[in-house]
């Protein structure tokens, strides 16, 4: 159970995940997540049926590759979606969508130094900020920070920059489609487009994005895993809270494996 809590709105999803390891190197995880999202006051006094939206998300699949060395450490994902979410409450683009991940990591005691990049057609969510919309459009994502993390307890700040390209479409979680507000007229620039239309599009200016995060995660027993985030958009002026709560299962059934 995860999500994020801003002045725009809050984003939760529960998602549950069957996954699999082949080798030490490769693994796939399949599932589908269960969104509750909540629309503030201040959107619905102009879209009163901008209700809380229930519903299944899309169908996806994760292919995993990772491979740990005492000098480096790789992983990277490839992440689909089918379209199988509700376009009309935002849970799905109305096409399949990729994601392609990179992680790189290097320990120093404690302390690890860490670059997240990957290319895709949507602008994925991430454990700091599940954003009150969708895109769809190619883009470029980029995290860079360092963890601390000397026990049950770590610490992460970085820095993020969204780096889309050619034409954008933006479907808006908190702001329900109606007869006249479906599309927003004609192409915009208004990044915040979401708070007034239920889809727009644009030019990559519409889904441009940089800013900052920070977290604490907790791990109290090994299938438990705690954590607080908070994010900050620049071009957005938008501050997010999240939080999330993660349960190994494969931990509690085979627990010889610890």
């Amino acid at each position: 159970m995860e999500g994020s809590d801003s002045s725009d709105g809050a984003v939760y999803d529960l998602g549950s995940a069957l996954g699999y390891n082949f080798t030490r190197h490769f693994g796939i995880d399949a599932g589908v997540p269960l969104y509750f999202v909540s629309t503030p006051t201040s959107i619905k006094k102009n879209n009163p049926g901008a209700v809380s939206g229930i519903g299944v998300g899309t169908f996806f699949t994760d292919l995993r590759w990772n491979y740990p060395t005492q000098s480096l450490n790789y992983s990277s994902a490839i992440h689909l979606t089918a379209p199988t979410g509700d376009t009309k409450k935002g849970f799905s683009t109305g096409h399949a969508t990729w994601n392609f991940t990179n992680h790189i990591d290097h320990a120093f005691g404690d302390f690890s130094p860490f670059l997240d990049m990957g290319v895709g057609n949507t602008v994925m969510d991430t454990r700091f900020f599940h954003r009150p919309f969708i895109t769809f459009g190619y883009n470029a994502q980029f995290n860079g920070g360092l963890e601390y993390d000397p026990g049950n307890f770590s610490f992460s700040v970085s820095a993020y920059d969204v780096a889309p390209w050619g034409n954008q479409i933006v479907i808006s979680r908190v702001f329900r489609c109606s007869a006249a507000k479906c599309n927003a007229s004609g192409p915009t620039k208004n990044r915040r487009s979401f708070t007034t239309a239920s889809v727009s599009s644009g030019s990559a200016d519409l889904v441009r994005d940089n800013g900052y995060n920070a977290g604490i995660d907790y791990k109290p027993v090994g299938y438990l895993d705690l954590e607080f985030d908070f994010s900050r958009s620049v071009p957005l002026q938008l501050n997010s809270y999240s939080f999330g709560i993660g349960v190994d299962l494969s931990w509690l059934l085979r627990p010889r494996v610890r």
